[in-house]
């Protein structure tokens, strides 16, 4: 069953990232699912830019938001080192290993 929770965790991350605009939903969905608690300091931040779009975030916060995101989900129940979030220009990708 992990692997197809991580499969789901990364499908519903391609999907965030494809959006024009962060969700927190999408973090707490995985959250939930992986029974991660997330890092609060981390998880504030996000969920403050909850339907923040992209282009809309200063740079500096757009290329901070994979290393948040990652610190969010940093969990012995979630394989982290299997997701790779970079940013790129005005969005965030999901590049595959």
């Amino acid at each position: 069953m992990t692997d197809l929770k991580m499969l789901s965790a990364q499908a519903a991350l391609v999907k965030l990232f494809d959006q024009d605009y962060f969700s927190i939903c999408t973090i707490d969905n995985i959250s939930k699912m992986m029974g991660i608690k997330p890092e609060r300091e981390a998880y504030q931040i996000l969920n403050t830019l909850h339907c923040v779009h992209y282009d809309q975030m200063p740079s500096a916060l757009l290329q901070a938001l994979p290393e948040l995101i990652m610190r969010v989900m940093q969990s012995p129940a979630l394989d982290a080192s299997r997701i790779n979030i970079v940013s790129e220009g005005s969005s965030l990708k999901l590049v595959k290993h």
